[in-house]
């Protein structure tokens, strides 16, 4: 995990849980993602209006795990639970994901 203090870990978590009140802890962030989806039609990415922190974290109830972008362009977070129908692809610099509705 990034470097983080302490006082910032416990009120980026305090955040997270007043969206979430399941979430018990943070298992990884960064400060700078975006994010594009795909566009078949036109056969490219098109980039999205999300765009800020990405938390990994923990949660005491199913899905157990998930992650969010919390959206510094407006109020609209990406919220994306962990579970089965969630398939990923590293292309490094880019993690690919699909979710059950593609």
């Amino acid at each position: 995990m990034e470097a983080l203090s302490r006082a910032g870990q416990e009120m980026s978590l305090a955040a997270l849980k007043q969206h979430d009140p399941y979430i018990t802890s943070i298992a990884d962030l960064t400060g700078q993602v975006a994010l594009y989806t795909f566009c078949p039609k036109a056969n490219q990415w098109e980039k999205t209006d999300i765009e800020g922190t990405l938390f990994v974290y923990r949660r005491s109830a199913s899905p157990y795990h998930g992650f969010t972008i919390v959206n510094r362009l407006n109020m609209h977070n990406l919220v994306e639970p962990v579970n089965k129908d969630l398939e990923f692809q590293l292309h490094e610099p880019f993690l690919l994901y699909r979710n059950a509705s593609c």
